[in-house]
């Protein structure tokens, strides 16, 4: 196919990675969005690549404890009632799939999308974007018998093709490993093949490459408008800028992509799930990335901060910062580890695009021939951002792909 002119709705880590794939293939590439390129979850997040570990939000036991969230405001699942007249409809959906069979299906859908993961990432890398991947991810528990339950769910993920570890070893081989945890930790494992990067370096990497290439624009802080549309096509995107010639139109806009999909009377069904993290400083007992799934949540060492994150909250469309969801990452995290808690600072909260049954939603509208979905990944956007572009490339340059999007149709 020849040279296109292709449009990108949305600067995060979706949008971003495509623009590079698709550039890289010879198109020319805009990417507009509403605010800075690379803020929104951009640069908040984990920044875990994480295969074993990915799994849909939807899942046995997730209708309890949405339930009791909204009596809970510390809830690491928190839904506040305030929410729940924006989210019935996708609230309805989820319930529909927080079951057994619904969650596996999940699982190996997300592990057919993410296979390859670690060639993507040497591409990326080769084409200049900063992954500095940290040591395995870690997995500590004080409960033994929660630790050989994780540890049997993370063997199965073998059926996917995924590396599994090999056993549970006791708090003092993990304290090798990881000499910031307490005497608290008495077992765990660490996860091969799953490990971290600073989504900051990423993000920031691949701004620079595309700011650096003539066959792409970056456009920052400008709303979408409106799309000139007809006959199944869209022809440019209005910006209140002006308009923005397109022969394809990627719908990459993060938590803020269904209402950019009503402009076009396409429902994509996504909305925000707002997260948290706080910075502590370095330390040398903490070079392994660590998640701990008895308070669901992470600590992962960057060069100048170990970021702690946890918690989904559910708030509306325009959610507050809540200093109670900050501690209580903090107070969970505290007796796990030997860190400087004194000096926690720099406090971030930001959305995460959800969709309603926890898989991305890859592929073209059936009344659209030129435009592509591309989100709701979710709390995975940098661990599927590297397939996701592969994906979107493909049906842009040579009309499909190679990996099953069925899971991840928009009319599913």
């Amino acid at each position: 196919m020849s040279q296109r002119e292709v449009v990108i709705v949305g600067g995060g880590l979706i949008g971003l990675t495509s623009a590079l794939e698709l550039a890289d293939r010879g198109h020319r590439v805009t990417v507009v969005d509403s605010a800075a390129l690379g803020s929104g979850a951009a640069r908040g997040n984990a920044g875990f690549f994480s295969p074993v570990l990915m799994a849909p939000l939807a899942g046995p036991g997730q209708v309890a404890t949405a339930v009791r969230s909204l009596f809970n405001p510390l809830s690491p699942l928190r839904i506040r009632p305030q929410a729940l007249p924006s989210m019935t409809r996708w609230g309805l959906t989820f319930l529909r799939h927080c079951n057994a069979g619904a969650f596996r299906r999940g699982q190996e859908a997300l592990a057919a999308l993410n296979s390859g993961m670690q060639a993507r990432l040497d591409r990326l890398r080769a084409l200049g974007v900063a992954i500095d991947l940290t040591p395995e991810i870690v997995v500590p528990f004080e409960d033994v018998a929660f630790a050989e339950r994780f540890f049997e769910d993370c063997v199965a993920m073998r059926r996917f093709g995924l590396a599994v570890p090999d056993r549970i070893v006791d708090g003092d081989e993990l304290r090798r490993l990881v000499p910031a945890l307490t005497a608290k930790v008495r077992a765990g494992f660490a996860l091969p093949g799953n490990r971290a990067a600073d989504p900051r370096a990423y993000a920031d990497s691949l701004i620079a490459l595309l700011r650096a290439r003539s066959d792409v624009a970056l456009i920052e802080h400008r709303q979408i408008t409106g799309f000139d549309h007809g006959g199944g096509r869209v022809r440019a995107v209005l910006t209140d800028a002006g308009r923005v010639e397109a022969d394809e139109v990627i719908l990459a806009a993060g938590a803020g992509i269904g209402a950019i999909g009503r402009m076009l009377d396409v429902r994509i069904p996504v909305i925000g799930g707002q997260g948290y993290n706080v910075a502590l400083p370095v330390s040398d007992g903490l070079k392994h990335p660590v998640i701990v799934e008895e308070v669901h949540a992470v600590a992962t060492p960057f060069a100048d901060r170990i970021r702690l994150g946890g918690t989904m909250e559910f708030a509306g469309a325009t959610p507050t910062f809540d200093q109670r969801r900050v501690d209580a990452v903090l107070r969970s995290m505290r007796p796990y580890f030997d860190l400087d808690w004194d000096a926690a600072h720099d406090t971030w909260a930001g959305s995460r695009p959800m969709s309603d049954d926890g898989l991305p939603i890859i592929g073209r509208p059936r009344a659209y021939s030129n435009v592509v979905v591309a989100g709701g990944h979710g709390m995975y956007g940098l661990t599927l951002a590297p397939a996701t572009a592969v994906a979107v490339a493909d049906l842009v340059t040579v009309g499909h792909t190679d990996t099953d999007l069925t899971p991840f149709t928009v009319e599913r």
